[in-house]
């Protein structure tokens, strides 16, 4: 079969993970069990730091697939049952697992910065780059739930409105700004990550000013990512377009694209020259290409992104050229033609839903974008949501286990 793959320009590829050697962190002899107060060195802080990593990866991954099909990013044209969340229902017993990975990593974060508190003095917890990452994973965490929920839940209390995790989200942030500069030009990459965070939760929170003084401070080639592995934590999607042909972006907005390097795809044929099919055996397979092995990892924040907040800014304020030349840098940096600036708001807005979408495509973002574009009225709306679930239900493993939970 034929496959092409388009590549996007050079970035700032930036893991999560700390940077240890791939022997300290994964090649490790079990020494067995472990008393709780040991871990209580800071020798231990590394560990603990990458496992918050792995767990905000994990989650990352396992949410990824679930919003891409309920956000219309790829169309299921597999053999998996999956209900009916393809078509926008999404109910309790659908997310158990993905719920459960996202709580995780809330807990394991926040939990983790707490144990950090006890390994050093509190000047050295105050400027220490382990610390700075550790609040940089909890923001990302409390993002991921703030995003995707429709009510969020806190270590087996009630049911809270899902904007406690962007506030929440926006303290941990500021506190990984706050010690990753105190920490010094090794800790840039957190800094620039939670500068990058904080922006988007202000914009989601109103603060639309103070998110556009965020999203300044960070380079237009700057990318966060969450850190797979090809073993342990594979990319889901690679596998699931690649390995197997379950989701295509045939019949999506993107699909109409073929050429943007955003949003990169391609038609797979067989050897006889017809168009190979997705594993229900009628679905023409057009195979993504942002994610090709286990080991692609996703992108949590990026330079580009933070131009787009901007330019969705500025045509709240009814700026359209100020939008577009900050489209238009975006698109420049990926390779990608300058847009006419146009005439009305209607379609100004048009454009920005769809750049940011390709922007951000595959990377766990466009289904709450869906969601607040479609609760706004005028130009701002988008209608994709119409008739179809706009978030993730409390899972039915949740409700059977927390007794808050009516």
């Amino acid at each position: 079969m034929k496959m092409t793959r388009y590549r996007n320009g050079a970035v700032l590829a930036l893991s999560l993970l700390f940077a240890l050697s791939a022997c300290d962190i994964f090649d490790v002899e079990s020494p067995g069990r472990i008393a709780d107060d040991d871990l209580n060195d800071p020798d231990a802080a590394p560990g603990i730091v990458t496992g918050m990593s792995y767990d905000v990866a994990g989650a990352t991954n396992s949410l990824n697939d679930l919003t891409a099909l309920a956000a219309g990013e790829l169309f299921h044209g597999g053999s998996y049952d999956w209900a009916d969340i393809p078509r926008g229902v999404i109910l309790p017993e659908n997310v158990n697992g993905t719920w459960g990975s996202l709580m995780q990593a809330r807990y394991v974060t926040s939990s983790g910065v707490v144990r950090l508190q006890g390994m050093f003095t509190p000047e050295e917890f105050a400027r220490q780059p382990l610390v700075a990452r550790a609040y940089l994973l909890g923001g990302f965490a409390n993002r991921m739930i703030g995003e995707n929920v429709c009510e969020s839940v806190a270590e087996g209390g009630g049911a809270q409105p899902n904007t406690v995790e962007f506030e929440n989200g926006i303290a941990a942030f500021t506190n990984a700004i706050q010690t990753g500069t105190a920490a010094g030009s090794g800790s840039a990459d957190v800094v620039n990550a939670a500068y990058a965070g904080r922006a988007s939760l202000k914009a989601w929170m109103g603060d639309w000013a103070g998110a556009v003084a965020d999203a300044q401070q960070v380079p237009i080639g700057f990318v966060y990512e969450a850190a797979l592995m090809t073993d342990g934590l594979s990319n889901t999607l690679a596998y699931e377009t690649h390995d197997r042909f379950e989701y295509t972006a045939f019949d999506t907005e993107f699909g109409e694209h073929p050429n943007d390097s955003r949003a990169p795809w391609d038609t797979v044929f067989y050897e006889d020259g017809s168009i190979a099919t997705g594993a229900n055996g009628q679905t023409p397979m057009f195979q993504q290409q942002k994610y090709i092995g286990g080991g692609a990892n996703i992108p949590l924040v990026k330079g580009t992104e933070m131009l787009i907040l901007r330019a969705e800014a500025a045509l709240r304020n009814n700026d359209i050229p100020g939008a577009f030349g900050l489209i238009n840098q975006a698109r420049a940096h990926d390779g990608m033609s300058d847009l006419p600036i146009p005439g009305s708001l209607a379609e100004a807005w048009t454009t920005l839903h769809f750049e940011r979408g390709a922007i951000t495509w595959l990377e766990n973002r466009r289904f709450w974008d869906l969601r607040r574009w479609f609760a706004e009225s005028g130009p701002a709306h988008h209608d994709f949501l119409a008739g179809r679930d706009g978030c993730l239900p409390i899972s039915e493993e949740e409700v059977n286990s927390n007794p808050n939970i009516p």
